[in-house]
């Protein structure tokens, strides 16, 4: 049950690492999502957005192999996810102008969440283990 826990962790850590390093970036550089960019359109803040989720990104793969002595990391992922996605959650629901942002923003909520529910079962069921 413990190798499970581990292993599924490292599959959201895997993906944290992704969307980091490649995901986010290429959304945000080619707007796949039609319409996710702010208008009026600022590169120096998309670049900005970008160099966040790569540093992110880097992070995850180094926290990859031993992901219980990089906790406080991953929290922070799961922690910055909610807050970014609760902001354009908000914006997304109160200036239709800024719909895009519910599919391009909002799914950041869903996956610190998910990372929350991977770590918060590892810390109360034998998560001290090393």
């Amino acid at each position: 049950m413990w190798n499970n826990k581990l292993a599924s962790l490292r599959v959201a850590i895997a993906t944290w690492a992704f969307m980091g390093l490649i995901g986010i970036p290429a959304f945000v550089y080619f707007d796949l999502f039609n319409g996710w960019r702010w208008r009026p359109y600022n590169a120096i803040y998309e670049q900005m957005i970008a160099s966040i989720y790569v540093a992110i990104g880097a992070c995850s793969v180094l926290s990859f192999k031993n992901p219980l002595q990089h906790l406080s990391f991953l929290w922070f992922v799961v922690l910055s996810s909610f807050t970014h996605g609760g902001v354009m959650l908000f914006r997304a629901l109160h200036e239709p102008s800024h719909a895009g942002h519910l599919i391009g923003d909002v799914w950041i909520l869903a996956g610190g969440l998910g990372l929350a529910v991977l770590l918060w079962g590892l810390k109360h069921h034998g998560g001290d283990r090393h």
